[in-house]
């Protein structure tokens, strides 16, 4: 075997930047619900609910289709402050990037509905300025055909 054989390529990924992303939604999603106890005082029974789904995602200026996965969650009652619309974050060791959005109760019920006939596949959300391999989510939409 020569020697230009095992070398190994290197694989140059594009930076994440902040800006308008697009994203696809590539297949079908596992839906997610279940409940934890929180140590107290006062113990509290919490519930949590998500979404997670296979997904591509691109900026518009770029040439590379990043692989990744959404989750989309509900807050639980004890979260009451949410400052961002999600975070995506970037894997260490693998090109990948991680879409987590954040929703209402009424807003995923809706949603749900809509996974359920396959009728989303079309994503945009925009990116701020981030660090440490993650980047906070100012906006995001999904667009639904309706029959």
């Amino acid at each position: 075997m020569s020697r230009d054989t095992k070398k190994k390529s290197s694989l140059k990924l594009p930076d994440v930047k902040p800006g308008n992303w697009r994203g696809e939604i590539l297949g079908s999603c596992t839906v997610n619900f279940g409940q934890v106890v929180q140590p107290g005082p006062p113990r509290q029974s919490v519930e949590f609910t998500y979404l997670i789904m296979p997904a591509a995602f691109t900026m518009p200026e770029a040439r590379f289709t990043w692989p990744g996965v959404i989750m989309i969650m509900t807050p639980t009652p004890m979260k009451t402050e949410i400052p961002d619309a999600g975070h995506l974050l970037k894997a260490e060791h693998l090109p990948t990037l991680h879409l987590s959005l954040q929703v209402t109760r009424g807003q995923f019920s809706d949603m749900l509905r809509m996974f359920e006939v396959k009728r989303l596949k079309d994503l945009h959300f925009t990116v701020e300025d981030g660090a440490n391999g993650s980047w906070p989510v100012f906006s995001w939409g999904i667009s639904a055909a309706l029959a």
